[in-house]
This record gives C-alpha cells, sequence and structure tokens, in this order.
C-alpha cells in the first residue's frame, strides 16, 4: 500500500520519513553517484519541504519503507523549473492544478528488478490516486533513459515536453502527465493492480472532556 504524506500527517510518519531519506543517500548518492546536499546519512534537498507530498510504500502500517515518491506545487520552486527547463520545448509547466514527480526511490535492499517495476507501477498508481483526490489535472517529471520508456507505454497519457538531452552519463527528458480516472483504469488493468492503493492516515487528536 501507498501511504499519502503532507503536512497534515506528517508527524506519523516521522520515523518513515528518515528512512526514505536515508533510503535516498544509499541509492542515488553512494549508488549512482550524484552530486545532491546529503545531511550526516540523509539526502535532503531544497525541496523537501513543508508543502513537499510524500508518497511512501509500505507492506503494511508498520512495515519498512519499500519505495518512495515525492510531489511538489509547480507554483512553488520546483526541478523541471529550476534545474531542468532547459529540457522543456518552452517555458517549464507552471500552475495551481499542476505538479512535479520526483525523487522514485526504491529500497535498496530490494532482492531484483522485477520487485522494484512492481513497486514502480504501485507508485504510478499511488501519483495518479493522489492527483485525483487533490484535483490535480497534470504531473510532470524528468525522465532518465531506463524511467522513459516505461513512462511513455504504462496505460496513462502521457508526452514529451522537448527533446531528449545529454546528463553527465545519462540522458533525460521532460514528460507531462494527464490525470484522468480513465489513465488510472488503464494503468490498473495493464499491471494488475485490483483497486485503489493508497492510504491517508488522519491524525488522532485526543479532546479533554
Amino acid at each position: 500500500m501507498i501511504f499519502i504524506v503532507n503536512a497534515e500527517n506528517r508527524a506519523c510518519f516521522e520515523k518513515d520519513l528518515l528512512q526514505m531519506h536515508r533510503h535516498r543517500k544509499a541509492v542515488f548518492v553512494d549508488g549512482i553517484g550524484w552530486n545532491v546536499p546529503v545531511v550526516d546519512d540523509l539526502e535532503i534537498d531544497a525541496y523537501d519541504r513543508d508543502d513537499t507530498t510524500y508518497l511512501i510504500a509500505r507492506a503494511g502500517r508498520d512495515s519498512p519503507v519499500l519505495a518512495s515518491a515525492r510531489l511538489l506545487p509547480t507554483l512553488a520552486p520546483h526541478l523541471m523549473g529550476d534545474v531542468f527547463a532547459h529540457a522543456c520545448g518552452g517555458a517549464p509547466p507552471r500552475g495551481a492544478t499542476i505538479w512535479e514527480a520526483s525523487r522514485f526511490c526504491p529500497a535498496p535492499t530490494l532482492p531484483n528488478r522485477r520487485v522494484r517495476l512492481q513497486l514502480l507501477w504501485e507508485i504510478l498508481c499511488g501519483v495518479m490516486e493522489t492527483s485525483l483526490l487533490f484535483g490535480i489535472e497534470r504531473i510532470v517529471f524528468t525522465a532518465n533513459a531506463a524511467l522513459l520508456p516505461l513512462a511513455l507505454e504504462c496505460g496513462w497519457r502521457a508526452s514529451t515536453l522537448g527533446p531528449t538531452l545529454s546528463d553527465g552519463n545519462d540522458r533525460i527528458t521532460a514528460v507531462s502527465v494527464e490525470i484522468e480516472p480513465g489513465g488510472l483504469r488503464d494503468l490498473r488493468l495493464r499491471f494488475g493492480i485490483a483497486g485503489p492503493v493508497t492510504r491517508f492516515v488522519t491524525p488522532r487528536w485526543d479532546i479533554a472532556a
């Protein structure tokens, strides 16, 4: 299941978010060699803010984090607007109903590619479900060479925003996805996901009598 974590319920997921940041450091910094900010053993950057929404994949409420991703409002600073604007054919998309997805990160201990892909499909369903829940109409993100064909052919309605460009030892392409119930349905059907994958846990407040 995918837990939606935002400013409203973040206090319920402090340990999970720390685990997520440790995974990001292990995968992106130690594994791939990204030159991004690290605090102790955590990968945290300027886009991990109060208005960031996280998707945390776990087998159950008290299970370890299996994968994660983050969603950012595009009216605020975000990666495509600040870092990858050159990958867009024109101005980077911005709007109240447009979010940016970034930092999909599987746990570094996952056994094989098949498990990582299964989690990717669940996270993509989680992105669609979360966007529909909050009235978001488009998701934009920057895909590397490995992710691009998966993102364009997974069942939702996606298009590229600009040319594929070199980025160090990899290649990147800006992608836009239309958020619509039909796209979510097709994504679920393609990957055998029977129904909703997301959960939103509301904090419990004790009211004194």
